[in-house]
């Protein structure tokens, strides 16, 4: 397939379906650019500017393959509505969707590569944003049972904030492309958020977390397994933002050293360490941002030296994953500078301070 094929691809998932569609080596499943924190936009938010899709078609950038956020249509007849995609990735999954899977690529997108017909991907639009159906957390008993189609290994993601989908025309891993099977138009059905929630009370799927999604305390589990097809990706991306929370200033190695061992104990098959780079590039990003937002937070608070409050604040700014561990603190009483931060001297206790 040409560059000029591509990109007229890149302009449908754009201008027909109306949704933000961004560059990505789909093979790897990693996004060429970032898609929630460009110094440009949200794009999970906010729409692509004209202007930053044209130069990505103009540097050959779809090429490797691009991928669409789900949620929020910005463009075309269907604009203000959601796009809701479901990932189906074994036959059970498809069967309980539909039970006719040409009849459906009549009515709405319907993707699959060829290598691999007891997977596809369904896409509606929807008038309100449909709750995520994340990854199950599974033993070794149900993870069989994933793998001889006796459990459906389903997905659904419908705002921005749940994630992208690697789509048409883009190169599978396996060495097929992505193709929609029939239509090329998405259908409106708002009853598709209980369709999946139905599926997953017939098999006691789900976890009951926000967005279904898995709980800290089960992925912390070391027993606890994730298998392809309930997106290892997030189960390994939560989890380092779990421990950069807990353990900010961990060496580098050591931290990566610790994701990798958790995704070769919990991922079923384990992630390849490609794909664990881009999950600790994307777990590092939120936290800092996350840490940065909270201490702008506390340096335009003014507390009272000496109160609990103060002490909290003190720890809470030192353990930054960017600020050093030596921080200032102004006496705005006294117009100066703290240099030493000393609990048993009284000079400033009750003045009003903050830090920085």
């Amino acid at each position: 397939m040409d560059l000029h094929q591509i990109n007229r691809w890149a302009d449908f998932w754009r201008n027909d379906i109306g949704v933000n569609v961004i560059p990505a080596v789909s093979i790897n499943k990693k996004p060429l650019v970032s898609w929630k924190e460009d110094p440009k936009g949200n794009w999970q938010e906010e729409p692509i500017p004209q202007s930053l899709h044209d130069e990505w078609k103009n540097k050959g950038m779809f090429k490797s393959g691009m991928a669409i956020i789900c949620g929020r249509v910005f463009r075309g007849e269907n604009e203000g509505k959601y796009l809701c995609a479901i990932d189906c990735d074994n036959r059970l999954a498809i069967d309980e969707m539909t039970k006719d899977l040409e009849r459906m690529s009549e009515k709405t997108i319907v993707e699959q590569h060829k290598d691999n017909p007891n997977k596809a991907h369904f896409y509606f639009y929807t008038t309100k944003p449909m709750p995520k159906k994340s990854s199950d957390t599974t033993s070794e008993k149900l993870s069989v049972k994933i793998d001889d189609n006796e459990v459906p290994a389903i997905e659904m993601k419908g705002e921005g904030q749940h994630g992208i989908m690697y789509c048409t025309p883009s190169m599978h891993k396996n060495g097929e492309r992505y193709q929609i099977l029939g239509v090329k138009k998405i259908v409106t059905f708002d009853g598709i958020g209980d369709v999946v929630k139905g599926v997953c009370e017939k098999y006691k799927l789900g976890t009951g977390g926000d967005d279904n999604k898995v709980p800290m305390k089960v992925l912390m589990d070391n027993e606890t397994k994730v298998v392809q097809g309930h997106n290892r990706h997030e189960a390994i991306m939560r989890y380092a933002e779990s421990i950069l929370r807990k353990y900010p200033r961990m060496e580098n190695q050591m931290f990566r050293d610790m994701i990798i061992l958790k995704n070769n104990r919990m991922c079923q098959p384990p992630l390849s360490e490609s794909e664990i780079d881009v999950q600790i590039e994307c777990a590092v990003n939120y936290i800092e941002k996350q840490l940065k937002e909270e201490y702008d937070i506390i340096k335009n608070t003014k507390f009272k030296y000496g109160s609990t409050e103060f002490w909290r604040a003190c720890d809470e700014y030192g353990r930054n994953v960017n600020t050093k561990p030596d921080f200032g603190v102004k006496c705005l009483e006294c117009n100066k500078e703290i240099k030493d931060i000393d609990p048993f001297d009284n000079t400033h206790r009750g003045h009003r301070v903050v830090l920085k």
